[in-house]
């Protein structure tokens, strides 16, 4: 598997720190950000999106038309069924969904998937192109 750089999606704080932590205890690189504190997402850092939508009940509307066009595999984190899940898992980019009480071994598949995903959506140079497809098989959410 190669290691990816995943950016954290989520208000500053222990949850998204603990996201991190775990991102980088499985050996990959993270670093979070609140979509709040910056207009837009950012377009070349990091492989793969990570989205917390645990907790408060924060609206990320102003995110999805961004979320959605953006080439990068997305994983949702989520603790209760939001309408925003339902509107990005068509991403023809690929999303996973963890719910529940997260685990590292459901992390390490998500982000497995998300290998996947980069290694079949980027040409050889690893450098990212517009308009990729994601073979059919890996395009779908997934439940943890």
């Amino acid at each position: 598997m190669t290691l990816l750089d995943v950016v954290v999606l989520g208000p500053d704080g222990a949850a998204r720190t603990e996201l991190e932590d775990t991102i980088q205890r499985l050996g990959h690189s993270s670093v979070g950000l609140d979509p709040a504190a910056v207009a837009g997402l950012p377009p070349t850092h990091g492989d793969v999106l990570m989205l917390d939508l645990r907790g408060e009940d924060r609206s990320w509307s102003d995110l999805t038309t961004e979320l959605l066009d953006d080439e990068r595999p997305l994983v949702i984190v989520a603790d209760r069924p939001r309408r925003m899940v339902q509107t990005l898992a068509g991403r023809p980019s690929g999303t996973l969904l963890l719910t529940g009480s997260e685990e590292d071994s459901g992390f390490r598949v998500a982000l497995t998937l998300c290998s996947a995903l980069c290694q079949s959506a980027r040409p050889a140079t690893r450098r990212r192109s517009g308009g990729f497809t994601v073979p059919g098989a890996l395009r779908t959410a997934a439940a943890f």
